[in-house]
């Protein structure tokens, strides 16, 4: 998390470079997102970090869509991760060969996302012209949120600060899949190899785009027990006590990371979840003014 949160702060000082904003925010935003996604369903752990991010950004209702587009580019950078961790898993073995239609899947909607968000405000343009005043409006307010958005990709016109990005991104990437090899290797399944830490990382994140429960749970083991199970031979009890542990691990550091970061903004877990689920990046209190309504 610490590693995602370098590559943030890169992307963020790419976005806004007159915001002064320092690691140790894009830290705290980092962990109490992270906090979020397992606590509320729907990954809404991302648009939490932001509005923690945007009001030290300045005025949150203003530099929220230029952090959410920040966001965007830290999710390419995802995709080349799981285009690579998938490449790995078709590659270990036989019952993934000829099934990289799934691999394409996963990698041309966020392409296709990306592609709408940098062309958006040129087609928007034309609303201008609409015979609606009402509607031209409103197309004129989608074109300037979208060209805010896109200030999130100005990182990959930045040598400096992409590479950072995209080091620190993919490094993250390389110490999860790590640690998932050696979980399995704890729990006496090291024989399967790097390439079965590579399907269960790859599934669980994959399977992360179903918003059925709070962190995945179930989902989540489910996941683990089709790959490990299914193209790897591992037992059914295995597989769905790897999936259990390896959850537990990443709940418990979310915890351990997202608690003491809430605190060190002086904000609660049930102000950042009202924002969120409202979609409404206004301006929580500072850490000082927190603490004198406490006392």
């Amino acid at each position: 998390m610490a590693f995602r949160a370098v590559a943030w702060h890169a992307t963020l000082r790419a976005a806004l470079p007159d915001s002064k904003l320092r690691l140790a925010d894009a830290m705290r935003g980092t962990f109490i997102g992270v906090l979020m996604s397992a606590t509320l369903p729907a990954r809404l752990g991302e648009p939490a970090r932001a509005i923690v991010v945007a009001r030290r950004a300045g005025d949150p209702i203003v530099t929220f869509p230029a952090v959410l587009g920040t966001i965007v580019s830290q999710t390419l950078l995802n995709l080349l991760a799981l285009v690579a961790l998938g490449a790995v898993m078709f590659k270990s073995v036989p019952l993934f060969h000829g099934h990289s239609d799934a691999l394409v899947a996963v990698s041309v909607a966020p392409i296709i996302v990306a592609l709408a968000i940098l062309v958006a405000p040129v087609v928007l343009a034309r609303g201008r012209t609409a015979r609606s005043e009402k509607l031209a409006a409103l197309s004129e307010k989608a074109r300037f949120l979208m060209a805010e958005v896109r200030r999130g990709f100005a990182v990959f016109r930045q040598a400096k600060l992409g590479s950072i990005a995209a080091v620190m991104q993919l490094s993250a990437w390389v110490l999860q899949w790590l640690s998932c090899y050696v979980l399995l290797e704890a729990m006496g399944m090291g024989y399967v190899g790097l390439g079965a830490a590579a399907a269960a990382l790859f599934a669980v994140n994959v399977t992360a785009a179903i918003p059925a429960t709070p962190a995945n749970i179930g989902v989540f083991q489910a996941a683990c027990v089709a790959v490990l199970h299914g193209g790897y031979g591992v037992s059914t009890a295995d597989a769905l006590g790897y999936g259990i542990v390896l959850q537990a691990v990443e709940l418990a550091t979310a915890f351990l990371m997202g608690m003491p970061a809430l605190v060190r903004e002086g904000i609660t877990w049930r102000e950042v979840r009202i924002r969120t689920m409202h979609a409404r990046p206004v301006s929580l209190p500072d850490r000082d003014q927190a603490i004198e309504v406490e006392g």
